[in-house]
């Protein structure tokens, strides 16, 4: 996990906010409780300043990927993470159904491994989320 905080004295993205906070984030399996190698709350915090959250989380998300069909323990893995976000409130920013692991191999089928997340302060000043740049050989598009 990176966290950075941004200062601007004109504002960040044209809004009165002088500070932004991103945070970079891979989770890993683990064996045990929790199962990941981050919990939520060190994740998602309530900021009044704008906060993004992404990265690879091997998490299964059914807003993003509408299509998959997850397991009882995909969903009971995942689920923690996407309600705390959900609850503090934080924005998923993926668009629906835009895949960002390609997997190698032929019996894996495409996913959304990838998450971007926004506070409520931050959501108004993302436009749009978008994946345009080529692919540089790795199974996961570039989160930006």
């Amino acid at each position: 996990m990176l966290s950075v905080d941004v200062l601007s004295p004109e504002g960040v993205f044209g809004s009165p906010h002088h500070s932004l906070r991103g945070i970079l984030v891979y989770l890993l399996h683990m064996n045990r409780p929790p199962y990941r190698s981050i919990i939520p709350e060190c994740l998602f915090s309530f900021l009044s300043y704008p906060h993004l959250v992404l990265g690879n989380f091997n998490l299964y998300d059914p807003p993003g990927d509408s299509c998959g069909s997850l397991s009882q323990r995909e969903f009971t893995l995942s689920a923690p993470y996407l309600d705390f976000a959900f609850d503090i409130p934080y924005h998923l920013l993926n668009t629906p159904g835009v895949y960002t692991r390609f997997p190698f191999d032929t019996l894996s089928r495409p996913s959304v491994l990838d998450l971007p997340f926004s506070n409520t302060t931050l959501c108004p000043l993302v436009s749009s989320w978008d994946t345009p740049l080529l692919s540089t050989g790795s199974d996961h598009l570039h989160v930006e």
